[in-house]
């Protein structure tokens, strides 16, 4: 009896904490319609809706993104929500009912603040107005030993074409020319019985010898 008891207690409770509205099955493919429009320029329209569900979501031509969304909650009240996407981020611009911002952490809010100064710093980069440089990349082990190698071999060649350049052609001198004999020529003089006579010994083929009387004084 204590049994039966405890099990009708515990139904009763199971019962009231549980949703007034059961969904039950989907609706069925009839009942849901959805629309879709876009252009050449990024903007766009779209939306579905459902007896249990609704969406609907617009871009403009500046970028901005306005969208609302509903539902029915376990309640059977209708709970609808609007946001916006711009350059201020995504944003929920209705309030539910009983419904609290969420807290960021202290982790999320350093992840946060970390995100904002990198992308901060990455704009001035872009916009050329800061000196911060990112860290260089470091090497692998196999890419370091790779570059000795490779620094190694450069080093090699850069000398063995320095000696080429420098080397020195010895080119053989042209011996110089032989001295050329020359022969003494004598001048033999004797005088005949009407004059002198000059006698001058050259390498020319033998001539008979040429006299010139020379008168006497």
């Amino acid at each position: 009896m204590h049994l039966n008891l405890g099990l009708i207690l515990t139904s009763i409770v199971l019962a009231a904490g549980s949703p007034i509205l059961e969904y039950g099955a989907p609706p069925s493919g009839d009942t849901i319609g959805q629309y879709h429009t876009q252009d050449e320029h990024g903007q766009y329209a779209y939306g579905y809706m459902a007896p249990l569900y609704s969406k609907h979501e617009t871009r403009t031509l500046d970028g901005v993104v306005h969208g609302t969304f509903s539902y029915l909650d376990a309640h059977g009240d209708t709970q609808t929500v609007d946001y916006v996407a711009d350059a201020n981020g995504f944003r929920v611009t209705s309030k539910l009912p009983n419904q609290e911002a969420n807290k960021e952490t202290p982790e999320v809010a350093a992840l946060r603040a970390e995100h904002l100064e990198a992308h901060k710093q990455a704009k001035l980069r872009l916009a050329g107005g800061s000196s911060f440089a990112p860290e260089p990349v470091q090497d692998t082990p196999e890419v370091a030993a790779a570059k000795v190698a490779f620094f190694k071999r450069f080093e090699a060649e850069k000398l063995r074409n320095q000696l080429l350049g420098e080397k020195i052609q010895v080119i053989a001198a042209p011996p110089a020319p032989s001295p050329l004999a020359v022969r003494s020529q004598p001048i033999y003089v004797y005088q005949p019985a009407s004059g002198y006579v000059y006698n001058i010994h050259s390498k020319s083929p033998a001539q008979a010898p040429s006299r010139n009387y020379l008168p006497v004084v």
